[in-house]
């Protein structure tokens, strides 16, 4: 049997044990939540991107309508479920979602490139733009062209890049996320304004900070690959 001395001396024990270890505990459980998230909202993305895609492939690599049809397939982050109307609630949903969009997300159309419109592109004087031929591909050459370095057919594949900044909701996720990834004040001047990220593996990325994590979003990216149905229009 310990002595009454020792016992006193152990008093309390836990309660620092508790005190140090609880912070980082409830850390890491929301961090596992937010990450649960983040992987759902990666699924919602690419299921979006694709849908994207398929409507530029038969709207000519329309932009616009591309744009159109991502906010659409984004448009289940924005549902409030306290609204029993649903027209009214998928409308509010879509308009949410078009905004942040354009506030809050890249689009990238990567294929056709440039190269390829200028080795294929057909000039069209009636419409007065530039496109690349889709019809009758099996009969056209095949030959690899200098500077896009790829035939006819590679270059009616449609091929998306999509950067959408999701907005971090969990609690303290947002707060942690842009002090890891930007910075901030240390309290010692001597070790300036240096974040975490860059100071253990040199990443450092402002327009990433400005754009998304300052707003409380992480920059998710998804690409999609179909081809075209319709003539690619040179933008």
């Amino acid at each position: 049997m310990k002595p009454a001395s020792a016992r006193r001396r152990q008093q309390g024990a836990s309660l620092v044990e508790f005190v140090i270890v609880f912070p980082f505990a409830v850390l890491f459980t929301l961090s596992l939540i937010q990450a649960g998230f983040v992987f759902m909202a990666k699924t919602t993305l690419n299921h979006a991107t694709f849908m994207a895609a398929r409507v530029g492939a038969v709207h000519n690599a329309s932009r616009s309508a591309m744009t159109d049809a991502l906010a659409r397939g984004l448009s289940p982050f924005y549902q409030d479920g306290s609204r029993r109307n649903d027209h009214t609630r998928l409308a509010m949903a879509l308009a949410e979602a078009q905004v942040d969009t354009r506030l809050f997300s890249e689009f990238t159309v990567l294929s056709p490139s440039p190269e390829a419109f200028a080795d294929f592109g057909v000039r069209d004087p009636v419409r007065k733009l530039t496109y690349i031929p889709n019809d009758n591909l099996a009969f056209r050459s095949q030959a690899v062209q200098p500077k896009s370095k790829m035939n006819l057919r590679d270059a009616n594949l449609l091929k998306i890049k999509v950067v959408y900044g999701y907005e971090m909701k969990v609690p303290l996720m947002a707060g942690v996320v842009r002090r890891v990834m930007c910075g901030g004040d240390a309290g010692v001047d001597a070790w300036g304004d240096v974040s975490i990220a860059e100071s253990a593996f040199g990443l450092s990325n402002p327009l990433l900070c400005a754009r998304y994590y300052r707003h409380g979003r992480l920059p998710i990216e998804a690409y999609a690959l179909v081809e075209m149905q319709s003539p690619a229009y040179q933008p």
